[in-house]
């Protein structure tokens, strides 16, 4: 197939609780009968699929493909950028979503597995912004890394935690079980929260600062998000009991925490800061 782009596939055997390993076979001939000739760089440790972008696109690959799930993809994002700049503003990534959750891909409205490889090569490039997350490490130095779907600081980030026992059952039950086994040992987290200059200080569950719309597995937690308007859609979660949270379960899957103001505030803005003298984890893209 005749195509202006050179083309770098970046591979997570791991991902789908190894599932891409098991079925690559089948993936890479449908990959050469629907895209012809690409160069595949599998990773072999986790922060690899940065370090491979990175290396293909100073090799001037220009279609850089994320086969993997959102965790690859966070890497993969994160591989396109030095020094805060893009190694090549030409470039772009494309999707062969085959992990667990695969919830950038369900924004985009792409199939999942061998469907979405004709996309690849598509015509139609669609802009994102990206988020770039500052967060202080265990050992108290600073850290940065971008993000284009989904941050959690709370509970999310816990629940990404819990999730890894649970790959073996697929995308939704496994961050269903997650959910539940955290909700019944988290505890809220004393958080200073400033939203482009509002300031406010509570207990909070979570905190959901989006891009895509979907988290989790399919949990629709930002409907209204879109990925090229600038603007973060922002959850604060405040200082739900147990039974308040497991009752209301089902309105983080269908995208209906606005029903509940008492205790989620909602805000659109392009900054948040978030201290806290606690530990908080938290979830950049899975």
């Amino acid at each position: 197939m005749l195509h202006p782009h050179k083309i770098a596939v970046i591979a997570n055997p791991h991902s789908g609780n190894k599932s891409t390993a098991r079925q690559w076979s089948e993936i890479d001939q449908a990959l050469k009968d629907k895209i012809g000739d690409y160069t595949l760089f599998p990773t072999e440790h986790p922060g690899h699929a940065s370090e491979l972008v990175c290396q293909a696109l100073h090799d001037g690959y220009d279609r850089i493909v994320s086969a993997g799930g959102d965790g690859t993809n966070n890497e993969v994002i994160n591989g396109f950028f030095e020094n805060h700049k893009p190694i090549n503003p030409a470039a772009a990534m494309a999707l062969l979503p085959l992990g667990t959750g695969s919830d950038l891909a369900r924004t985009l409205q792409l199939p999942r597995g061998i469907d979405a490889i004709l996309y690849i090569i598509h015509d139609v490039v669609v802009a994102a912004d990206v988020g770039l997350a500052t967060y202080t490490l265990s050992d108290g130095s600073q850290a940065s890394r971008y993000f284009i779907n989904v941050c959690h600081a709370g509970m999310g980030g816990a629940v990404a935690k819990a999730s890894v026992r649970f790959k073996a059952l697929g995308g939704f039950l496994t961050y269903l079980m997650a959910t539940m086994t955290t909700l019944s040992t988290y505890k809220n987290a004393w958080c200073e929260t400033d939203v482009d200059g509002v300031q406010f200080k509570q207990l909070c569950r979570d905190i959901i600062i989006a891009k895509g719309q979907y988290d989790g597995g399919g949990m629709h937690v930002a409907p209204k998000a879109q990925l090229d308007n600038g603007l973060f859609e922002i959850y604060v979660l405040g200082d739900m009991s147990i039974p308040f949270a497991l009752s209301h379960i089902g309105s983080i899957y269908h995208g209906r925490l606005l029903e509940i103001p008492d205790k989620v505030s909602y805000h659109r803005a392009r900054k948040i800061t978030i201290h806290s003298p606690e530990t908080v984890l938290i979830n950049l893209d899975g």
